[in-house]
């Protein structure tokens, strides 16, 4: 049975700036904290369906991802893990944004459905909802914020 990991967080910029930092799908290495490098595969574009990005993961580990849906009217995208030596199976995960009103700054829903193999589930849920998803909004926060 699939499980589900669900993480919102607010970014403190607008939805402007954060937008293309999701949309591209190769830069995640440029702000991720737990990518150490990032490479689309032949015939892959930052920006086209069907795309495949191989990530070098910190300390170790790789994930090659495939862009499932890049929606830039809803500012929301879907992709999913399609190898990995990670224990997770059938990974499918999205990215909404959604603009706050009063402040400025933009809402982030990050979540992902996945199965676990050879692991603690709730080992592999916590990796990747504080290691994944918060580690990374809160990098992408502070990189924003710096300017």
């Amino acid at each position: 049975m699939p499980h589900t990991v669900h993480i919102t967080a607010v970014v403190n910029a607008p939805l402007d700036k954060v937008w293309p930092m999701f949309r591209d799908f190769n830069g995640l290495g440029g702000w991720h904290p737990g990518v150490a490098q990032s490479r689309l595969e032949e015939g892959g574009r930052h920006d086209a369906v069907g795309s495949v990005r191989h990530l070098t993961l910190k300390p170790s580990g790789f994930v090659r991802e495939q862009l499932l849906m890049l929606d830039d009217p809803n500012k929301a995208l879907r992709y999913s893990i399609i190898e990995t030596d990670l224990p997770m199976r059938d990974y499918v995960a999205g990215v909404s944004l959604h603009p706050i009103t009063e402040g400025g700054g933009t809402l982030v829903q990050w979540w992902a459905d996945f199965r676990v193999e050879g692991a603690e589930l709730g080992d592999v849920a916590a990796a990747v909802g504080q290691g994944v998803f918060a580690a990374g909004l809160a990098a992408l926060d502070a990189k924003l914020r710096a300017g």
